[in-house]
């Protein structure tokens, strides 16, 4: 077993440290994987089987202190092989040394001239790897050696920010004495402090602050390529989806989000590090830092649902008026139901009527009104103000919380929507939404009750004629479509395609191209008065629904059961 560990250890010695730069993931910031290269078994060679080769000869040393024979070292040695010589990958006996944390192997190769900067073919160098351990005596054995605290990677990786992913603060101490550049930087723009601060070392963090690293220092932006949308509109026009009145103006394309531009304030909050982000503040980090994209600290920590740091953000003076991003920081606590946070808003001179402004990306799309039709079950969201994106997620108490602080209920979205009507489901793709958090028909139900507490008309209806019934039909929604109906909504209104909410239960279109039936709520909405006449039944084979003179009613009686 361990000589198996042994052979496969260059490897994952490769593994560990072969990033240089911090990469976003689902849990914080993490080492981004780099497939290392095939570490070569290790060979047991005498002297004698060596000789037919000196290459071969050389790897003995290195051999031998990856298995930690320090007594084959020490004959070796004596030999007078080269005490440099590295493995297939670079790695030296100086590296295993280090690597091991073996402080008597490592200072016998450095009394016979080993280099103390020889780095694998990685770039990694033995200081790296003793700061990587975080071994205080072997990073000032290989510096009073000579070792560069300053050689980097290719990528430009330093032993200080090795240092930093460890977090201790003597050896970052030592190395900064011996001369290491604590605002060293990756080719991306990684810093040393912002290593400390991705694997949440607040004292790290205060240690490379209080001796002058840059806590407003900002990672590499760079745009990706724009997504087009065209191939999109050619599938999709057919069936009379695309809203051309909505594409954006500048031709074909969403437009391209900037990635990057993090600073450590940002890291901190994405890690949801309460004690980083207090030292980082104390140490001037401008609390309204925010990305290319306009996202700021306060807006992070709600979209990743750290309340808690969203609070500590207010209470130490954020700004919540930035709206950069297309959206504000009351956009988002209203969308993620965090009313402490709302309300520390409002109390700062947040506005509850702020309208969301910028088209979302693609994959929003059919929420932000690109692919908009009648009878799509779709909205655009532009024009959307807290209380409206609060309805979206059923949260009546935060309907509630806006309208006492002066939100105005009867503001509707750009197409003329309203917060009855996304409460009881419009917009939403499925009851397994994301974007609608914990919608439920009870929580629908309590918002929808909100709605009509604060006067708005169940019977409005949108651009496309759909109403908060007709919302409730795409979704299967009883108990909201029970509920509608008790509060007087027109059972049998039709939308533009001529639909009413009893001809969508029965069959309506998904994304254009699923054809959906709800058996259940049609069955509801017949108990309940729905006329079965009334309107136009879309059939599996339709594709241009919204055209009433190939949208005509299905035949009803004996000559359709019969098919004469």
């Amino acid at each position: 077993m361990n000589k198996r560990f042994h052979a496969l250890a260059p490897a994952l010695c490769a593994l560990l440290t072969a990033t240089d730069a911090p990469a976003l993931t689902a849990g914080g910031i993490h080492a981004a994987p780099v497939r290392p290269r095939a570490a070569p078994v290790s060979v047991e060679l005498s002297a004698q089987q060596a000789s037919g080769g000196a290459a071969l000869a050389d790897r003995r040393l290195a051999d031998a202190a990856q298995r930690r024979e320090v007594e084959a070292v020490r004959a070796l040695l004596d030999e007078g092989i080269d005490v440099d010589a590295p493995q297939a990958d670079g790695a030296t006996a100086l590296a295993w040394a280090v690597h091991w944390d073996d402080l008597a192997t490592a200072g016998l190769l450095l009394a016979a001239g080993a280099d103390a900067n020889a780095a694998n073919d990685l770039g990694v160098t033995p200081l790296m790897l003793a700061s990587q351990n975080a071994s205080v005596p072997m990073v000032e054995l290989l510096v009073r050696a000579g070792a560069d605290p300053n050689a980097a990677r290719p990528a430009g990786g330093t032993a200080l920010m090795m240092a930093a992913r460890s977090g201790d603060a003597t050896v970052l101490r030592r190395l900064l004495a011996a001369g290491a550049d604590v605002d060293a930087a990756t080719r991306s723009g990684h810093t040393a402090l912002m290593w400390a601060v991705a694997e949440r070392h607040p004292r790290a963090v205060a240690l490379l602050a209080e001796v002058g690293a840059d806590v407003q220092a900002r990672t590499a932006v760079h745009t990706p390529r724009a997504r087009t949308i065209v191939r999109e509109a050619k599938v999709l026009s057919r069936f009379e989806a695309v809203n051309p009145a909505v594409l954006p103006r500048d031709g074909d394309r969403d437009p391209p989000r900037p990635e990057g531009g993090f600073t450590p304030l940002l890291y901190a909050v994405l890690a949801g590090d309460a004690p980083t982000v207090r030292v980082l503040l104390s140490a001037g980090a401008d609390v309204d830092d925010a990305g290319p994209d306009g996202v700021t600290a306060l807006m992070l920590a709600l979209v990743k649902r750290h309340e808690e740091l969203a609070l500590l953000l207010v209470a130490a003076g954020a700004d919540p008026h930035p709206a950069d991003a297309g959206f504000t920081a009351l956009h988002l606590a209203s969308a993620t139901g965090s009313l402490a946070v709302a309300e520390a808003l409002l109390a700062r001179g947040a506005d509850p009527d702020v309208r969301l402004e910028r088209p979302q990306r693609l994959t929003n799309s059919f929420e932000i009104g690109v692919f908009t039709s009648p009878g799509s079950g779709r909205l655009t969201q532009i024009g959307s103000t807290p209380l409206i994106v609060a309805a979206k997620s059923a949260d009546g108490r935060m309907m509630r919380l806006l309208a006492a602080a002066g939100a105005d209920p009867h503001l509707t979205t750009d197409d003329g929507s309203n917060a009855l009507m996304l409460a009881a489901g419009l917009g939403k793709r499925a009851a397994t939404d994301i974007t609608y958090y914990a919608w439920t028909e009870e929580k629908a139900v309590e918002a929808l009750a909100a709605g009509l507490e604060l006067g708005l008309d169940v019977n409005a209806a949108n651009a496309h004629g759909e109403t908060a019934l007709h919302a409730a039909a795409y979704h299967n929604a009883n108990r909201v479509i029970e509920f509608l109906v008790d509060n007087g909504a027109d059972i049998d209104a039709l939308n533009a395609a001529g639909q009413t909410p009893l001809r969508l239960a029965e069959g309506h279109l998904i994304c254009c191209t699923t054809f959906v039936r709800h058996p259940a709520a049609a069955m509801r909405l017949r108990e309940l008065g729905a006329d079965p006449a009334a309107g136009i039944r879309l059939t599996f084979g339709l594709t241009n629904y919204g055209d009433r003179d190939q949208a005509a009613p299905e035949p009803r009686g004996p000559a359709a059961r019969t098919g004469r």
